[in-house]
């Protein structure tokens, strides 16, 4: 938005903050016209509401796993604790692909309880009682300054999908130019945050609140996260869906043409 792409699409953007659930409900009723929340977009999907992933900004996961000092190496975690926001949430899956790429077994080795969301997590890090914790990269940065240490960045270990805008079927199908619109917008705003480091790392640090050094190593641990052309991979998309599966317990197949088009993304290359 900074950069103006959405304006010279000739698109005015009003930037609205809300709970996710309440984003996908809003999304339906026509009160906002595109929800960038993709994991509640990709559950109502899933579970048959009409919306659909249009463009892809997140492919893998932003969050690192901090520990607290005396956590040398990723072997110390055996017989510790790991903090994460609630049961069987993306955290607590992060946490447990962190675990298990370390060798250790969930629960057997590493205990994980539910902390609450990422400043609670800090501050039960600072407070001894947990040992570890996924948490979002602009968090990291600041607590390795604050001397917790970095295990592992989640984003290197595994494609689940974190970013992406949703629109409604019936907004796709009767304004599909305006929709083209945002896709191209979206996708030249992804790839220049890739191509341009320094300006990126000054907004970063500008809209984070971060000094320009935490800023910088926030966007060299993140940035290959981000999409290169607008797009998920099927691999990601269908390792959210499983999850999401699992977690609402459903069994039918769900094709991923009920949950993202990525047509508009192809017509823009």
């Amino acid at each position: 938005m900074r950069k103006g792409f959405y304006k010279e699409e000739g698109i005015d953007v009003d930037k609205v903050q809300m709970q996710p659930a309440v984003g996908v409900k809003a999304l339906i009723s026509g009160d906002v016209d595109y929800l960038l929340a993709w994991g509640s977009a990709l559950r109502a999907a899933v579970t048959g509401v009409p919306i659909k992933a249009v463009v892809g900004i997140a492919g893998r996961p932003l969050h690192v796993l901090v520990a607290r000092p005396e956590i040398k190496t990723p072997k110390d975690l055996k017989g510790r604790v790991i903090g994460v926001d609630s049961v069987a949430g993306t955290v607590d899956y992060l946490a447990r692909v962190a675990v298990r790429h370390f060798g250790f077994e969930p629960e057997k080795d590493v205990k994980i309880i539910v902390t609450g969301e990422s400043p609670t997590r800090l501050a039960a890090l600072h407070a001894g009682s947990i040992d570890a914790t996924p948490i979002d990269v602009a968090f990291a940065v600041k607590a390795e300054d604050e001397g917790f240490r970095r295990l592992v960045y989640l984003g290197d270990l595994i494609e689940l999908p974190l970013s992406g805008i949703a629109v409604t079927d019936q907004k796709l199908q009767n304004h599909r130019d305006q929709v083209r619109k945002v896709v191209r917008a979206t996708v030249r705003g992804t790839r220049y945050f890739k191509q341009n480091r320094n300006d990126t790392v000054q907004m970063l640090a500008d809209y984070l609140r971060i000094t320009p050094m935490q800023a910088a190593k926030a966007y060299d641990t993140s940035v290959n996260s981000f999409s290169n052309d607008g797009m998920i991979s099927d691999k990601g998309v269908q390792l959210d869906v499983q999850l999401t599966k699992e977690r609402l317990k459903l069994t039918k197949e769900i094709p991923l043409s009920q949950l993202v088009d990525w047509s508009l993304v192809k017509e823009i290359r």
